[in-house]
Parts: structure tokens; C-alpha cells; sequence
């Protein structure tokens, strides 16, 4: 995926996430239950964290340094989850909201400072293991949105709303 594609991909899929949140009223937006214990505001919160990982992971590659990010270490996911859930539980709506808008402008920035060929070369940074950094991007961004989005309809669906 080049970068226009890419960048685009970043675009629409936020909107057309946004747009599966839009008409559901803000008190329902913190109501537990919608992945596992989480409300939507906690998934935002979730969402932000790993875009953010990724926004410091763009940033350190720019930088030609090796990246240590939590993408590059032995940790457990689900316990980072937990710790990150545990440490953002009482943040407003707002600031959830906040975040959440200004690491995808972050990822934007991030990326359009790559080349095509940075983005697409799977043997350009050594330490991705052979896969291309717009498959990171992709996995921590757009795909993992869509992977909740998913969780959030199914969660308005079994609820009526």
C-alpha cells in the first residue's frame, strides 16, 4: 500500500467509524459491556494507546533509530490492556475524545513524513522482521479500528440500539 492509500485508508476508516458512533447518545458511550468489560469510551482509550505506540514507533524509524515501542518487546497484550485500562478508568469523555482525535492527526503527520518506498520495502527496517511498516500502520490503526467497530455493532445490535 503506498502512501497515498494509506493515508486515505486512515481517513475513511475513522470517518465511517465516527459515523457508527454518531447517532448513540454519550451516556451510552460509557456504559460497560461493549468488549468484555469496556465501554466505547474505553475502546477509544484502547484504540489511542496503541495508535500512539505506533505514532512514538514512526517517529523513533524517522528518526533511523530502532523503535522501543511496546510493539518491539516481550510484554503481554492482554496485561498492557489491562494496566492502560486500569490507568485511564476515570478520564472524562472529553479528554477520551480529545486523545482519540489528536493521535490519528499525529499518525498522519507520521506517516506523510515517509517516502513510497520507506512504507513499502519489507527490507527497509531490519527490525519489522520482514514486513513492509505500512503493514504495521494498517495493524494498529485502521485494522484494529475496524476490528472493534465490528465489536460496537454487535454490541448495538444485542441491545436494540
Amino acid at each position: 500500500m503506498n502512501k497515498h492509500e494509506l493515508l486515505t485508508q486512515l481517513e475513511e476508516s475513522r470517518e465511517k467509524f465516527l459515523d457508527s458512533l454518531e447517532d448513540l447518545p454519550q451516556d451510552h458511550w460509557i456504559v460497560p459491556g461493549v468488549v468484555g468489560e469496556w465501554s466505547i469510551k474505553d475502546v477509544l482509550t484502547h484504540l489511542s494507546r496503541w495508535e500512539a505506540e505506533l505514532v512514538k514507533l514512526l517517529w523513533q524509524a524517522r528518526q533511523g533509530q530502532r523503535p522501543t515501542t511496546i510493539h518491539l518487546t516481550q510484554v503481554d497484550v492482554d496485561e498492557t490492556n489491562r494496566l492502560w485500562y486500569n490507568e485511564a478508568r476515570n478520564r472524562s469523555l472529553e479528554h477520551v475524545l480529545e486523545d482519540f482525535h489528536t493521535v490519528r492527526n499525529q499518525t498522519f503527520l507520521r506517516v506523510e513524513a515517509f517516502s513510497d518506498k520507506e512504507l513499502t520495502d519489507p527490507k527497509k527496517f531490519a527490525w519489522l522482521s520482514s514486513r513492509a511498516l505500512w503493514e504495521w500502520i494498517a495493524s494498529d490503526s485502521f485494522e484494529h479500528e475496524a476490528e472493534h467497530a465490528t465489536q460496537i455493532a454487535a454490541w448495538r445490535k444485542k441491545l436494540g440500539i
